[in-house]
């Protein structure tokens, strides 16, 4: 893609296509409906054990794909040239790097569905606290990130009861505010 913003223009397109398909599976399955649409909000509730397992299949090999890959994930950190420089192979490094986030991604997103801004939150807010060091930063962030959702969940559960609201809308709502805060302060870009 060349550069940022064609990486974040081409991830707004693959979802808007993939939300068409979804829209378009949801017209066609009634009978699915309400399940497809809890889980595109995102949450834990009606989750159970075989979910776990599931997700303990899959996401344990993207994430110790990501580990094994702390070094060259810092030395892209860099920049491509010193990267290059220090004899690292980008088009593969970038390869299975993408590859482990993908599987440790899909397993996440099939258990709990879409919750947005945690994945983002979360490697922030450890790089903050832990420094930029990957094989620190991968498992800090692993750790921010089910603290955060413990804290979302809670909220969600708590904070309107006895209606529980989704954990994706509850972290929508905080996320968005600081990643245009990120943004705005330039910390988005490291």
């Amino acid at each position: 893609y060349g550069s940022v913003a064609g990486l974040l223009l081409a991830g707004v397109a693959l979802s808007t296509l993939l939300a068409a398909i979804v829209s378009l599976l949801l017209l066609l399955s009634t009978g699915v409906m309400q399940e497809v649409f809890a889980w595109s909000l995102g949450g834990f509730s009606g989750r159970s054990w075989s979910h776990f397992w599931q997700t303990l299949l899959i996401a344990p090999i993207g994430i110790a794909i990501l580990w094994l890959m702390a070094r060259p994930l810092d030395a892209l950190g860099g920049g491509d040239e010193s990267a290059a420089a220090l004899g690292l192979n980008l088009r593969q490094a970038r390869f299975i790097v993408i590859a482990g986030a993908s599987l440790a991604t899909a397993a996440a997103v099939a258990a709990g569905g879409i919750i947005g801004f945690v994945g983002l939150i979360a490697p922030h807010l450890s790089r903050l606290l832990f420094g930029a060091k990957h094989a620190y930063l991968i498992p800090a962030s692993m750790i921010m990130g089910s603290l955060l959702l413990l804290l979302a969940d809670g909220l969600a559960r708590t904070l309107m009861a006895p209606l529980e609201l989704p954990i994706g809308v509850f972290t929508a709502m905080i996320g968005a505010p600081f990643f245009l805060i990120l943004l705005r302060t330039g910390h988005a870009r490291r």
